[in-house]
């Protein structure tokens, strides 16, 4: 009986990522390009690194560079296999520091998604993301510099 149970449960599970996989999709495929909602931003370049305080893996640090053509889609998927319903969205920091005219921005966010939602204590996956944006702002025309400077 403990097998059916741990099946049905397992089945949950499965159709829980799915579901969250197919909503990420989604938002990817909905989501402008960086020119088309920051049309003065030529490149944005994302470091990553994660801390695991639980110590149950080892995440390699990653880096995403967006070009004004590619998605302007700031989530990131929690590197954590079996996190559910974790990750991490950026989307308000990156609004933040363009909205500033900032160049760089840091700081650290911790996964918020659950590895074991079935387990008495709902553990919670927790695995801290340490992030470091760049902003490269197009450059203005040549012809505006100069009648500025003329003025």
């Amino acid at each position: 009986m403990m097998l059916l149970r741990n099946k049905d449960t397992s089945r949950k599970q499965g159709d829980s990522f799915r579901q969250q996989q197919e909503t990420w999709r989604r938002a990817y495929a909905e989501a402008l390009s960086l020119r088309e909602r920051f049309p003065k931003v030529e490149q944005l370049v994302l470091d990553m690194a994660f801390t695991d305080l639980k110590a149950l893996g080892i995440y390699s640090p990653q880096m995403r560079s967006f070009s004004a053509p590619a998605k302007a889609f700031f989530a990131i998927a929690c590197p954590r296999t079996l996190c559910l319903d974790g990750g991490f969205d950026l989307d308000a920091i990156v609004r933040t520091m363009l909205a500033r005219g900032a160049t760089t921005s840091a700081g650290t966010l911790e996964c918020q998604g659950w590895i074991n939602p079935t387990r008495p204590d709902h553990a919670r996956c927790l695995l801290q993301l340490h992030y470091r944006f760049e902003v490269v702002y197009e450059a203005p025309p040549v012809a505006a510099t100069k009648r500025r400077t003329r003025a």
